[in-house]
């Protein structure tokens, strides 16, 4: 096999067969032993992947609704709160009412014996001095 040169390279055409074989022979050794399984690891890899996506849209959508029932619970406690603040102000109000009408009663009763007190003594000195 001869010798020739392109572009001022010397090129040997069986140097160049050896080195084709050579590389085809690599090729085959290759795609028999590696590229199979390095194909069926991305895959696997691949796989992975889609279902981490999968759960992470899963639980993006389980946030969202936890989210939203979240703040529906929180509505619901203000509401709830406001009404038993209400309720408590109004039953203060009443016990305020009830305390003052009873200090009212308290000291009515209280002028009301203080007079008749008054009136005995008035009455007893009179007999005293009459007697």
């Amino acid at each position: 096999m001869g010798d020739f040169t392109l572009f001022g390279l010397p090129i040997s055409l069986g140097t160049m067969l050896y080195q084709a074989v050579l590389f085809t022979v690599l090729v085959f050794i290759l795609k028999k032993l590696v590229f199979k399984k390095l194909v069926s690891i991305l895959e696997k890899r691949k796989l992975n992947i889609e279902n981490q996506l999968q759960l992470t849209e899963q639980y993006k959508h389980d946030a969202a609704r936890n989210l939203e029932s979240s703040e529906e619970m929180m509505k619901q406690a203000r509401v709830k709160a406001r009404e038993m603040m209400k309720h408590s102000e109004n039953e203060a109000a009443l016990i305020i009412n009830d305390a003052k009408e009873k200090a009212k009663q308290i000291l009515k009763e209280a002028n009301e014996e203080a007079f008749h007190a008054r009136t005995r003594s008035f009455i007893k000195a009179d007999q005293i001095k009459g007697a």
